[in-house]
């Protein structure tokens, strides 16, 4: 009876085992060596390429201001703001490309320089107004005293102006399993167009990241980074398990191919029509997954 008993806890133990060990949470260097081996060291599930039938790589544009991507972004727990605290204090490391590989890491310094705000002091030009016959002439006092001038720090966006993400994402299906998954490779950080902080117009790229480190710094601070569950408190989950129950919304914006353009460039000729064929795309998978099984 006793034997039985023992049994049944250690079938009980097993069962609950988390399901965070369902991935293989590995770091860095041991992920480089078993890239000879078959395995992508970006990849969380860690699947051999030879069990790989199709694969294709995606790349999602995440408005976190949207309704449905609000929960990634509550107030004073922001997805940029843990972000941009983990670059400060040296446990996340920045990329300049969404490649992420050791030959494009991007130093400290950088990431901290492309967070500052552009400074756009105007030098007055030289010279004086024809209908002020005063101009000319210094208007400073000769007998104030000089005040002196006190540098300031560089000032820094708010952390919370950055709510555009590009997520970098490979779509296969793995015939051992038979089944359809997305594997989130990487995920860059933009700074909106329409930001007051943002001169140029355009969506300004700051840092890509590696997922697997966002994961693991996500799952570090389970009490920081939080999806917010607005319906029910008492179920708010951590961004990590987010990004893998795919809580998120975005539209498809590129796909890889030969030309390297976006699908805009593919199959649009204004905004519209860009967005439009997002969706179409997003459909055509969803038609190729349903077709598949089929066969």
């Amino acid at each position: 009876m006793n034997k039985i008993n023992k049994i049944l806890v250690l079938y009980f133990l097993l069962s609950v085992v988390s399901v965070d060990e369902t991935y293989s949470q590995v770091t860095f260097q041991e992920t480089t060596g078993s890239e000879s081996n078959g395995y992508n060291p970006l990849s969380l599930r860690q699947v051999h390429e030879s069990y790989l039938m199709w694969k294709k790589t995606l790349w999602r544009r995440v408005d976190l201001k949207e309704k449905q991507n609000k929960p990634f972004f509550a107030r004073n727990r922001e997805m940029s703001k843990i972000i941009i605290d983990a670059v400060e204090r040296g446990v996340l490391i920045p990329y300049s490309s969404d490649s992420v590989n050791d030959s494009n890491v991007m130093s400290r310094e950088e990431f901290v320089e492309n967070i500052q705000q552009v400074d756009e002091e105007v030098e007055e030009e030289e010279g004086f107004d024809l209908d002020d016959p005063f101009a000319s002439f210094d208007e400073a006092d000769p007998f104030a005293e000089e005040v002196e001038e006190i540098e300031t720090g560089p000032i820094f966006i708010p952390k919370r102006e950055f709510s555009i993400f590009e997520i970098k994402e490979d779509l296969y299906f793995d015939r051992i399993h038979s089944r359809i998954y997305f594997d989130i490779q990487a995920i860059t950080m933009f700074l909106p167009g329409d930001s007051f902080y943002n001169p140029a117009g355009f969506e300004k790229p700051i840092a890509s990241f590696r997922f697997i480190d966002l994961y693991n710094l996500f799952k570090s601070m389970p009490k920081g980074a939080i999806w917010f569950n607005e319906n029910n408190i008492a179920q708010h989950k951590n961004l990590g398990d987010a990004f893998l129950l795919r809580l998120f919304k975005g539209i498809i914006v590129k796909i890889a191919n030969a030309d390297d353009i976006r699908v805009s460039e593919l199959y649009a000729r204004s905004r519209k029509e860009g967005i439009m064929a997002s969706f179409k795309v997003e459909q055509d998978l969803m038609e190729w997954e349903s077709n598949l099984w089929e066969y």
